[in-house]
């Protein structure tokens, strides 16, 4: 049975079981523990955090301290439907850019290294969590018309392989991305079917 979940929007209802994880030493980031910058930013103002959170525009800081105009995303918060309470179990985002016209499209800036992150308590790991909440974010991938994600990896994290596997990935490159160090990362396709149309559409009538 795959592991029942919710992607929500972070909202004020929500912070305080995202802030306890923070405290307890997670981190929504895999590449680096932003854990205590979150925690000082949402003791500063929580609505200005959570704006920033969900909100469009506006710049970000990367590892190298280097700082680059924030891309669309969607950032959701993972809660587990199948244990007592619906506890807070992880966060998943999903980041691309638009053309012109606002259409989503597969290109992806340098510092991207792909279209989703995720990252799951480590007191939740190993319960399906991650992957039904990929699943999910598929859907709303959907949603926005990308065709296909890319995701990546580091080359030894087998738990976050498994996930993206699970969920249809095909490997396609072993690299090296250096704005994130040395170790090498596995690239991953994960193609999107196309929404099916809706029942009746295109069907005259009598």
């Amino acid at each position: 049975m795959s592991a029942r979940i919710a992607l929500r929007v972070p909202d004020r209802a929500l912070l305080g079981a995202y802030e306890a994880a923070l405290r307890e030493g997670w981190s929504p980031n895999t590449v680096r523990n932003v854990a205590p910058e979150q925690l000082a930013a949402i003791a500063a103002d929580p609505d200005a955090f959570l704006g920033k959170l969900v909100g469009r525009g506006g710049r970000i800081r990367l590892d190298d301290g280097t700082e680059v105009d924030k891309i669309p995303d969607r950032v959701r918060w993972v809660f587990a439907l199948d244990r007592p309470g619906e506890p807070f179990v992880g966060a998943i985002n999903l980041r691309w850019l638009e053309d012109e016209a606002g259409r989503a499209v597969e290109a992806l800036p340098p510092h991207v290294l792909g279209h989703v992150g995720y990252s799951i308590r480590p007191a939740f790991a190993g319960n399906g969590y991650a992957t039904a909440a990929l699943e999910a974010m598929r859907e709303q991938a959907r949603e926005i018309g990308l065709p296909r994600l890319v995701i990546t990896c580091d080359a030894t994290n087998l738990a976050s392989r498994h996930v993206i596997e699970k969920n249809g990935g095909r490997l396609v490159e072993t690299f090296v991305a250096p704005i994130y160090g040395p170790d090498p990362r596995l690239k991953f396709i994960v193609d999107i079917a196309p929404q099916p149309p809706a029942a009746g559409a295109g069907q005259g009538t009598a």
